[in-house]
């Protein structure tokens, strides 16, 4: 792999790495909204999506009638998935603390002021006094904290991910997750493919960096809507005494459909990539999921077959004997999502789940040797054995695959998931009964992501492309994939065929940074300074909070001699990203005087 591949390369992963990391057992839900295809009842997808999204009415509108429903759902970790910070919520959460990470060397403060909530990072020098200090105030808190809670921030119209969470299990603030690996201060964008699974209805705009519309949120919270589709005929239909029908009731649908609501979020893969044309607001209830969202896995080997529970919890139960055998399990066999038990509660909750096809007898171990242990009799506790996360600090989640023993092997047909149309990746969300092939374009998505961590996967991510060439001559994702198969002949040859292929990706809605980053170092490259600031100007105005864009172009000015351009953008850089030593260290050392015309 060549210098230039590995920059691309290192920009897809600090894009990707801008979505909000957070992710535990309180944190997530069932569904994101989206397209709704015929359902198995009266209501079909011109019911309900011909209004758009006003056919959304809030949860509110669903208590009126379900009442009871509502209240219970209010409690469980899906209803408390996103929280406004108030005063309430301060008083369950600690609202001081002080926390200094060495590694970074950054101090992180949380505190409270007038019922808000408030996140510092600063570094100091070795005589106490402050280099920097950023302060931001925490607007909601992401997650219910069953395993913790993230804080996001608000500037101008994008939301970003801040410095700490909140970890349940010891009860206090910590870095974030990913932070252990650099410091992005206040400057990690929110994404659409991660807020869609962590709240009701955002209003994400679709490849905006982290930006949002004015409200960003709809429906704060996850809510009926997210798992029963739009509610607007539905309320018309009961104003009129006959709801029969208008709304998907999951439990009504094919236990695949049923399952395709949680698996849209209960499910990662190696890469989950959204249909030419799609959103995340595009899956509704009722639809194939796969319709929308396609999701992938690299199949499994043998050898080192997988231990990682974060977010595998449909394929994980789907590998189970339970699955397997009865033919009829399926998320909502064992989870009522109005219904969240207490950690008291849950083990005699779910045993019960259990009996409905065990019996006693079922268990190998004596029933007094089972009442013996704490809690006694608990089924999940000895068959779904939760287990630590290891990407996130402080959190666990449970194996759904039910084994007998903790490390009981996979069984056979997990080393079968693939097929003849497919041969190199699972397909998760694609229906067992059909056998078609992903779409070319779907495919080469697939294959970008997965890359990322499977780099053999390189070489078929760049056959698909040329494949694509000629018929997606204009589409952004086939541009990028040619431009990094042409960087691979190290020739100047290959430098400029992947020039052409970056400025058209960015002629056509390019939006990744990582793009106009590569083009403008290409351009330099080849003594274009000129066209490669126009380039980053023009990323800077799609992607404004990346600092990469901002590094660049004060090299490119410098290298030019032209400091008072060099040091404005630098003026700018190290004001909006401070915890970035290089940028600001670059401003003070070599701009903070006045022949450059930027005085102090």
């Amino acid at each position: 792999m060549t210098k230039s591949s590995n920059s691309r390369v290192g920009g897809l992963l600090r894009a990707g790495a801008g979505s909000f990391a957070f992710i535990g057992v309180a944190a997530l839900l069932l569904i994101c909204l989206g397209f709704q295809s015929k359902l198995p009842n009266k209501a079909t997808a011109t019911d309900q999506s011909s209004f758009g999204d006003s056919a959304y009415v809030g949860s509110r509108a669903c208590a009126k009638c379900h009442s009871s429903i509502s209240e219970s759902f209010s409690h469980t970790a899906m209803g408390r998935s996103m929280l406004e910070i108030s005063p309430a919520l301060l008083e369950k959460i600690p609202a001081s603390a002080s926390i200094f990470d060495a590694k970074l060397n950054r101090h992180f403060e949380i505190f409270a002021r007038d019922n808000n909530l408030y996140q510092s990072e600063y570094e100091t020098k070795a005589d106490g006094k402050e280099i920097f200090r950023e302060t931001h105030k925490v607007e909601w808190m992401i997650g219910s904290a069953a395993n913790g809670s993230g804080a996001i921030v608000k500037q101008d119209d994008y939301l970003f991910e801040a410095p700490l969470s909140f970890y349940a299990q010891p009860n206090r603030w910590a870095l974030s997750p990913g932070y252990e690996y650099g410091d992005y201060g206040f400057n990690r964008p929110i994404l659409p493919g991660c807020i869609a699974c962590h709240s009701g209805q955002p209003e994400s705009i679709p490849e905006g960096n982290g930006r949002f519309r004015e409200p960003p949120f709809a429906e704060l919270a996850i809510g009926c809507e997210n798992c029963h589709g739009a509610g607007l005929s539905h309320v018309a239909a009961a104003n009129m005494g006959d709801s029969t029908g208008s709304i998907a009731n999951p439990a009504k649908l094919s236990p695949w459909l049923g399952d395709n609501i949680c698996m849209s979020c209960h499910q990662s893969g190696d890469a989950r990539v959204l249909q030419a044309g799609k959103t995340y607001r595009d899956f509704r209830p009722g639809a194939e999921l796969d319709d929308t969202l396609s999701i992938f896995m690299v199949p499994f080997n043998r050898e080192s077959a997988p231990k990682d529970d974060l977010l595998e919890h449909y394929l994980s139960m789907r590998l189970s004997k339970c699955y397997l055998k009865s033919g009829r399990l399926g998320c909502i066999t064992c989870h009522d999502p109005h219904l969240q038990p207490s950690q008291q509660e849950a083990p005699a909750y779910f045993r019960q789940k259990c009996l409905t096809c065990h019996t006693e007898k079922s268990c190998a171990v004596p029933l007094s040797l089972r009442q013996r242990k704490t809690p006694a009799n608990d089924c999940a506790g000895c068959h779904m054995p939760k287990r630590d996360v290891t990407v996130i600090s402080h959190s666990v989640l449970t194996n759904h695959r039910i084994v007998a023993e903790a490390e009981e092997p996979f069984p056979e047909v997990a080393f079968h998931m693939t097929t003849p149309q497919l041969p190199d990746l699972v397909h998760l969300s694609a229906d067992p009964a059909k056998r078609d092939a992903p779409a070319p374009l779907t495919l080469l998505q697939a294959y970008g992501q997965v890359m990322l961590s499977h780099p053999e996967y390189r070489a078929r991510y760049w056959s698909m492309a040329e494949q694509l060439k000629a018929s997606h001559a204009d589409n952004v994702q086939v541009m990028e994939a040619l431009a990094d198969e042409a960087l691979q002949h190290k020739s100047a040859a290959g430098a400029d065929e992947a020039i052409r292929y970056l400025q058209q990706a960015v002629a056509h809605g390019a939006a990744n940074p990582a793009d106009f980053e590569e083009l403008a170092r290409l351009l330099a490259t080849d003594n274009r300074q000129s066209d490669a600031v126009a380039v980053l100007r023009q990323g800077m105005q799609a992607a404004p909070y990346d600092a990469d864009l901002y590094r660049q172009i004060i090299k490119i000015y410098i290298a030019q001699g032209k400091m008072l351009e060099g040091c404005e953008v630098a003026a700018q850089g190290s004001q909006r990203f401070p915890q970035d030593d290089a940028m600001r260290e670059l401003f003070m050392s070599r701009c903070n005087s006045g022949s450059t015309g930027v005085s102090k």
